[in-house]
């Protein structure tokens, strides 16, 4: 008899890097979302998951249900049923590991093998070879401090990936251990360390990419890189209220070539539209979580065209167009803001004393950067006053920060000051707005140090993600009309005209003025002229599609201040005057409704 000895084969143990980059390139990259859950009642998860593949997405990741592992396989299957139909798979955040600890916790005892090993391996072995699951997620978000509970949860993780090991799965195992900021002093990361570095592939999360203009979640993928170079996953992302929406989180994650998952689809009974133990019984802005009303409308266009050109960066290649732009208030959002009404309101250089009682709502009050650099805290109580004084009266501020003056202390430095003025009251409904820079270029004649500056101020401004509206004031004008020259007639449909009649002065041009209306979230100029040429730069801004403030408004008599509040009233155009405006013109300033006729 002749003994045929069969070859052993060789256990499944973690992927090699060249293995797990072998993946990436088979799967591409991933573009996901969180939590197939119902808007209302009656939608399926079949209408979730198309309406998910129609905006870009080709991956969905979900919590794996079921009272027992029979059902949760059945959960799962449902789920790759699903998705399979529109081109897209599916990650299964596992539980078994969280039940069991939580099982051992009632029993006053350590976690048992024996309490989850045998439904895990079989849940595992039924779907081993399922091209449709792109990743598992054994536990999400294990305890990421030096507790107790870290060790113990990380010693569950360690079993699962040797148990996934052995029911020689075709995909990769990840967990979502590191979701918080990497802080060197806690003496769990080596163990923490230990265990993410068992993964096939890396899966973190992140909801602060904005943060410290990003250097937060860089340091995080640099630490994450640095336990091995493997793919990574973000599989939870997405808040708005820091800045950390998908523009500033993609560009970080194009970068290091990171597939993700963002946090939520429609609203829904979750409420996650709020940021996190708050509650939405109370009104709120902008969204937290999510990515469409429940009735499918797009929250934001733009994160739709984010999601659908989403891919990674080559060298040299740029993703990322700038804070400045990608945060600015959206046309809706802008426009929600302005149901406060017509702002009627006065330029005054201190003293708010008894403006109310003259009918303004609002005062604009210049502030200095030499002031907070040399005496901040003096700087803060001056300003802590104003508001004060102002609110007494049931008057809104809008706070004037830079002006040509500044210029010289450097771009960087004015930022900085910007940025922590406007992020001590960012939530302070006391501020109406902010103008940041007023009239740049009318003394400083080199328009691209004043390009570069305006981009700068407005980045870091948005950095602080205010909860009011951020604006600055361009040095623009119109040339003064020839002689019987109807401006009406001038903009006629059809009719060629409108920058042609733009005036501008020292550094100031179209492409300076256009940069700063093309970054502000309201548009803002300032007028002297007479009420027709102000009529014609209020058409210039009326095409941004947004609120309009004439910052600076001066006339030469009562006939020029009535007319041109009657420009200011068709246009809804806020104001604040220069000149004393009489107490009846004010009163009696209301936005006069818009309507277009139509040709029957």
């Amino acid at each position: 008899m002749v003994l045929i000895t069969l070859p052993i084969m060789a256990k499944r143990t973690q992927w090699t890097e060249k293995q797990a980059w072998e993946w990436q390139e088979k799967v591409g990259v991933i573009k996901g979302f969180n939590g197939a859950y119902h808007a209302y009642p009656g939608q399926t998860t079949f209408e979730i998951l198309k309406k998910a593949s129609e905006l870009g997405f080709n991956s969905v990741r979900f919590w794996v249900s079921g009272g027992n592992v029979d059902e949760k396989i059945a959960h799962i299957q449902r789920m790759i049923d699903d998705a399979a139909a529109f081109n897209m798979t599916v990650s299964p955040v596992l539980t078994f590991g969280d039940v069991a600890y939580a099982n051992a916790i009632k029993r006053n005892e350590k976690v048992k093998d024996s309490d989850y090993e045998q439904d895990f391996r079989k849940l595992m072995r039924h779907f081993a070879n399922e091209e449709r699951i792109v990743l598992w997620d054994l536990m999400n978000e294990p305890r990421f401090n030096d507790e107790p509970r870290t060790y113990d949860e990380m010693d569950i993780i360690e079993n699962m990936v040797k148990w996934s090991w052995d029911e020689d799965v075709s995909q990769p195992i990840t967990s979502s251990i590191i979701w918080a900021t990497i802080n060197p002093q806690n003496k769990a990361l080596k163990r923490i360390s230990e265990v993410e570095q068992m993964m096939d592939v890396h899966n973190f999360h992140s909801y602060d990419c904005a943060l410290n203009f990003s250097k937060n979640i860089c340091d995080m993928l640099d630490y994450i890189k640095g336990l091995g170079d493997r793919p990574i996953v973000c599989t939870e992302c997405l808040t708005r209220v820091n800045g950390s929406g998908l523009a500033r989180s993609l560009a970080v994650f194009a970068k290091y070539k990171v597939n993700f998952y963002s946090w939520g689809l429609f609203v829904n009974d979750r409420n996650w539209e709020v940021r996190w133990r708050k509650s939405t019984y109370d009104p709120y802005e902008p969204m937290f979580h999510n990515l469409l009303y429940s009735d499918g409308d797009i929250y934001d266009a733009r994160d739709i065209e984010l999601i659908r050109n989403y891919h990674f960066v080559s060298d040299g290649e740029e993703f990322d167009e700038g804070i400045e732009i990608s945060d600015r208030w959206t046309h809706e959002r802008v426009w929600r803001w302005m149901v406060c009404g017509p702002v009627k309101g006065t330029n005054i250089i201190s003293d708010v004393k008894d403006t109310a009682s003259k009918g303004y709502n609002s005062v604009r009050v210049r502030f200095y950067y030499a002031d907070w650099k040399n005496h901040r805290d003096e700087f803060f109580k001056k300003l802590d006053q104003c508001l004060q004084n102002a609110s007494s009266q049931g008057l809104t501020v809008m706070p004037v920060l830079l002006d040509d003056g500044d210029v010289p202390n450097g771009s960087v430095a004015l930022g900085k000051y910007v940025n922590d003025v406007i992020n001590r009251y960012y939530s302070d409904n006391r501020v109406l707005a902010w103008e940041l820079y007023y009239k740049p270029g009318e003394k400083v004649k080199d328009t691209n140090l004043l390009m570069e500056l305006v981009g700068t101020v407005f980045r870091y401004a948005r950095n602080v993600y205010p909860n009011q509206p951020m604006t600055m004031t361009p040095v623009v004008n119109v040339k003064p009309f020839k002689e019987g020259f109807d401006p009406w007639q001038a903009l006629v449909h059809g009719h060629t005209g409108g920058w042609g009649e733009l005036d501008y002065s020292g550094g100031s041009n179209s492409d300076l003025v256009y940069k700063i209306w093309s970054l502000s979230d309201v548009i803002s100029f300032a007028t002297d002229m007479p009420t027709p040429e102000t009529g014609w730069l209020i058409s210039m801004c009326y095409r941004f599609g947004r609120p309009i403030f004439c910052t600076d408004w001066r006339f030469d008599n009562d006939e020029t201040a009535n007319s041109t509040l009657k420009r200011f009233a068709m246009s809804h155009v806020f104001w604040f005057a220069s000149k004393p405006v009489s107490t009846n013109q004010i009163n009696s300033f209301r936005f006069i409704p818009i309507s277009t006729e139509r040709q029957d």
